[in-house]
């Protein structure tokens, strides 16, 4: 009877296939991952990506957010991560905090960074720029216990440390007019050790890499409150393929807004948020996967949610 002998051999080796693909988001052994987490609505989290960015906004802020990708898929990856970002006026600067946590099937990372930026105003106040500094802390892990049944006692992995925590800085540039802004930033530049376990013959052990992004987006007034945003980024990872983002937000004022993001040859980002009382801000975005991605995960895409609130008086 070979059918059940197949049926029964596709799930071993589809669980094998989970395990290695978590290994690889956790170690960066891959050449086609990053080791931080991305959010689709990226444009709400600009301090995540840039430090610099901190209290750009002038709208002191907490939130949280929540991201599930590929629920198809055993082990998915899914990212729960709270937040704050605050202007210090007096000090002519700002700061941010992310407090996170990255899970993929046996393997998950835990992080808090801070931000912090320091705001030159134009002569005539118009415009400004945000020199930016981070500070990270990562605690990555792995779940012995889901990986022995179906590796084996004998991997290398298992005979190593359980968790790893490393700290790492970043640095930033931020740059806005109010209609126009720009960001470039590079996070790990320290690239600490990241080596869990010691594998034999191995040429170069773990370690954190280097993550390049750069940012623009404009405001253009297009009717009465109402706004049209395009936006572009650009990531640079060490060896890794570069990512590129293009999207359009329509706002109106600042009560409603949509948003159409393209990640090229990964998906396409459908977004949209209200804000209720003044006060709280609701977003919600669907990820569509395309070839080849697509195919692996089911056609079950990425669901995110956002939820801030606004501490500025009015």
């Amino acid at each position: 009877m070979a059918t059940p002998v197949f049926k029964n051999v596709k799930p071993i080796i589809h669980m094998k296939r989970v395990l290695v693909f978590s290994l690889c988001l956790l170690l960066g052994f891959t050449a086609r991952s990053q080791q931080l987490h991305f959010m689709s609505q990226y444009l709400q989290h600009n301090p995540m990506y840039n430090p610099a960015a901190s209290g750009m906004g002038q709208n002191n802020m907490v939130g949280m957010a929540y991201r599930n990708m590929w629920s198809s898929f055993p082990g998915n990856p899914q990212t729960t991560m709270v937040y704050g970002d605050f202007e210090l006026k007096k000090m002519n600067s700002g700061m941010s905090a992310y407090l996170y946590r990255d899970q993929t099937g046996p393997t998950s990372r835990n992080g808090v960074q801070f931000g912090y930026s320091y705001h030159i105003k134009s002569a005539n106040g118009k415009s400004r720029l945000g020199i930016g500094l981070e500070l990270r802390g990562l605690q990555y892990a792995i779940d012995k216990a889901k990986l022995t049944d179906a590796l084996g006692t004998l991997d290398p992995v298992l005979g190593g440390a359980e968790n790893k925590f490393a700290f790492d800085a970043g640095f930033g540039l931020y740059w806005t007019n109010g209609k126009l802004s720009v960001g470039a930033a590079a996070s790990q530049l320290i690239q600490s050790k990241l080596q869990l376990a010691d594998v034999p013959n191995i040429q170069q052990g773990g370690k954190l890499y280097r993550h390049y992004n750069v940012n623009a987006n404009y405001r253009v007034q297009t009717g009465d409150d109402i706004y049209v945003i395009p936006f572009a980024m650009v990531r640079l990872v060490q060896n890794a393929p570069s990512e590129y983002d293009f999207g359009t937000k329509v706002d109106y004022q600042d009560k409603v807004w949509w948003v159409l993001d393209w990640r090229v040859n990964q998906f396409w980002s459908l977004q949209t948020g209200v804000n209720l009382f003044k006060k709280v801000r609701l977003s919600y975005s669907y990820d569509y996967y395309v070839s080849p991605i697509g195919i692996f995960v089911a056609g079950s895409g990425a669901h995110e949610l956002g939820l801030q609130f606004d501490l500025k008086k009015k």
